[in-house]
This record gives C-alpha cells, sequence and structure tokens, in this order.
C-alpha cells in the first residue's frame, strides 16, 4: 500500500465495482448505516450493478447496524435506540424469504422491494422501486457566520425609507457593508489551527482499539474544541428526511500546501429529550438532553480533492474549492431538533495525520509536520455549503 499512495493501476485493479457485468445469481446488497468497517461499499456495488448489469435481480438492505448487525440483536447501537429489533426484521421478512424463494423455490419475495431502508430518528422501514428515491431534491444547507447554518442566504433589508439624500447614502453603504463585509474579515470567513501535533480524536473516550459505536457518538466533546467549527440550525419546525448521499462544498483557504478536511452531519437532540425506559438499550445512563448523534462523517485528504490519481498542492491562502460526497444517508431529523454540522482538519486515529505539506505523507518525518491555518469562507461569493438530499 505505501508504494501505492494514488490511485494508480495496482489500485484500480482492486476496484470491485468495475467486475459487475452480465451478473446471473439474484443478488441482496446487505449492509449498515453505520458500518464502521464500510458503510461505503454495499450503497455504491448495489449501484454499480444496477448500473452494469440491470438485467439482474438487484435488490438492497440497509439497517441501522455496525458490521454484521444484521444478524444479531439490532434495537440500538452505542447510546442510540432503534424502537425495534430491526434485525430480527430483516431475518423474517427478507432475507429468510429471499433464500427460500431463490433456493428452494418456496413462497414468494413480493415484499421485498428494490431499496428496503431503514430510516433513523423516525426508526421505520422505508421500502422504494429505486435507490437514491425519486422524489429527492437536492438542497443547500449554506454555513454562515456565528456558527449559523441555515437554508436561506439573508440579507439585511430596508424597512424604512430614507428621508434625505444623506440618509440614503448612509442606509445604502451600511446594506453594501452588512452583504459582502469587506471591511470585516471576521465575518467572512471561520478559521481554526490545525496541529497535527495535536489531533482531534475520532471519540471522547480513550480505547485499547477502535470501536464501532463511534458511528453514532455524542459530539459535544468535538465542539468544545477551538480548532472545530461548528454550525447549527434554528430548532426545526418541521421533520426534515435525508436519503442519498451528502456533498460537501466548501471554500477554503490554508496556510501550507496540503490539509485534510472532515466534515460530520449532527442530529441535535432537544435539551429535554428522553428515551422511552421500555426501548431496549445498551443499558448505560448516558445524558440524552443535547445529544449530537453522529449521522455521518468524511474525510477528504485535500491534496485529492479534484483527483485520486493526480494530486495537487494548495498555493497558500489562495481560496479554492473542495468539493467531496459522504455516503448515503437515511435519516429524519426530527421537528424540535437541529441539524449541525462540523468542520475539522484531524480525525485521529482513523485517518493519518496529515503533515500539512504537500509530499508523500508515507514518506513523511518528524520535520515535516507543521501547524496550518484553515479558513472556511461565506462571504456572499464563495458560500461554503452541504447539499443535503432531501426527501419531499
Amino acid at each position: 500500500m505505501y508504494q501505492h499512495p494514488t490511485y494508480d493501476d495496482w489500485w484500480k485493479a482492486r476496484n470491485a465495482r468495475v467486475g459487475l457485468y452480465n451478473v446471473k445469481p439474484a443478488l441482496l446488497w446487505v449492509g449498515g448505516l453505520f458500518d464502521a468497517e464500510d458503510c461505503w461499499g454495499a450503497w455504491n456495488s448495489y449501484k454499480a450493478a444496477e448500473k452494469q448489469s440491470p438485467q439482474t435481480n438487484s435488490k438492497i438492505v440497509m439497517g441501522p447496524w455496525y458490521h454484521g448487525q444484521w444478524s444479531s440483536e439490532g434495537s440500538h447501537l452505542g447510546n442510540i435506540r432503534f424502537a425495534s429489533n430491526t434485525s430480527d426484521y430483516f431475518q423474517n421478512n427478507l432475507e429468510i424469504p429471499f433464500f427460500n424463494y431463490h433456493l428452494k423455490n418456496k413462497a414468494d419475495v413480493k415484499q421485498i422491494a428494490e431499496a428496503n431502508i431503514f430510516f433513523t430518528g423516525e426508526n421505520n422501514w422505508k421500502k422504494y422501486n429505486q435507490w437514491p428515491p425519486v422524489n429527492v431534491v437536492n438542497t443547500d444547507l449554506f454555513l454562515l457566520t456565528e456558527g449559523k447554518a441555515s437554508f436561506n442566504i439573508t440579507t439585511q433589508k430596508i424597512t424604512k425609507p430614507p428621508q434625505t439624500t444623506g440618509d440614503k447614502i448612509k442606509v445604502i453603504t451600511d446594506k453594501i457593508q452588512d452583504i459582502f463585509t469587506f471591511s470585516k474579515p471576521s465575518a467572512n470567513f471561520d478559521e481554526y489551527i490545525s496541529d497535527p501535533a495535536h489531533p482531534i480524536q475520532y471519540t471522547e473516550d480513550v480505547h485499547n482499539s477502535r470501536t464501532r459505536e463511534y458511528m453514532t457518538d455524542d459530539q459535544r466533546f468535538a465542539q468544545r474544541r477551538t480548532d472545530v467549527l461548528t454550525y447549527e440550525t434554528d430548532i426545526l419546525k418541521n421533520d426534515i428526511t435525508v436519503a442519498g448521499p451528502v456533498m460537501a462544498d466548501m471554500f477554503t483557504a490554508i496556510s501550507t500546501t496540503d490539509a485534510d478536511f472532515v466534515v460530520k452531519l449532527i442530529d441535535v437532540f432537544p435539551d429535554e429529550f428522553e428515551y422511552d425506559k421500555n426501548l431496549k438499550s445498551n443499558d448505560k445512563v448516558y445524558p440524552m438532553g443535547g445529544y449530537q448523534m453522529l449521522v455521518r462523517g468524511e474525510i477528504m485528504r485535500g491534496k485529492f480533492r479534484n483527483s485520486f490519481e493526480k494530486p495537487e498542492a494548495f498555493i497558500p491562502n489562495k481560496i479554492t474549492e473542495v468539493k467531496f460526497e459522504l455516503p448515503d444517508v437515511a435519516h429524519t431529523f426530527k421537528k424540535g431538533h437541529r441539524i449541525m454540522i462540523q468542520v475539522q482538519s484531524s480525525w485521529f486515529p482513523l485517518a493519518d495525520r496529515n503533515p500539512q505539506k504537500f509530499i508523500d505523507i508515507y514518506q513523511a518525518d518528524d520535520r515535516d509536520f507543521q501547524k496550518a491555518t484553515i479558513r472556511i469562507y461565506h462571504d456572499g461569493i464563495n458560500n461554503s455549503k452541504i447539499i443535503l438530499p432531501v426527501l419531499k
């Protein structure tokens, strides 16, 4: 692996998604929304099979599981509860009928839809004729000043007509400053210092090995750090359901020639939230009021922002677009909750530390590691945002 730091022929030969042509057997792709080993593979192998072998009987099941949880108890993961034994539902209503029909010619598979997806948040199974569903609208969630996230970019409006020419000029001048804020750089961007010597850990606790529960862990520990940017919506007045891949589209300027970008999509529970005590859990007492549930997180090594084959250095302090896709999501942000986005530049030790220098990291030594100032812009022209596939 160290000999192949870019997406070269060696890696391409190991891409299973290019070999799914003319598949003969029926396929039931099964994966976990919170599969720490591979929450990306089942989604995208299914999509590749649909494209390359449209004649194949190919269906997908995604439950709220860690890797393999579909074969064990599936009522909770970490501190998050799913209101039912989702694994039991899968085994009895999807898995056993599938094999009975295709291997024993028994029963039928009418109840198995093209896409059988469990939506966390509302804790319901949904069935669709395709994935992502047809009634999904890609919707911009803008990262704004003062830690705000909003589906709208708003500007100050003149509510009272000016009485004099002097007043009119002042109002117009104030309006321009409010919109563009060129005289107030702090309103054009947010920034933090990323220090490889003090990386942001992926979980609050200390462990001997990587956990599987981190995929739904509380993110309040990260929000407390000065090298994590946090953006949050107002309290939601209606449910918002997200179904499909999420896109991060950020405009950044960094003081060095490389950096990592971690984007986390988070469901913030109401302060007074408590689970029904009758719901099965991990038997641990945890304060769920204000819980920041990790719904999806992903990392992009900045030098690969345009190509995994041909990495590119950043030009220090030049505004640059970094756009990348997060794995699919099936989650409902309930009325009374908030949507939060966190942005950071390390996720240790899930990803190795970036020296923040354009270099083959496998060959880096201690002298190559350096601090970097990272800026995320929202200046009216360079509008950083997260694109959510909202189900209508």
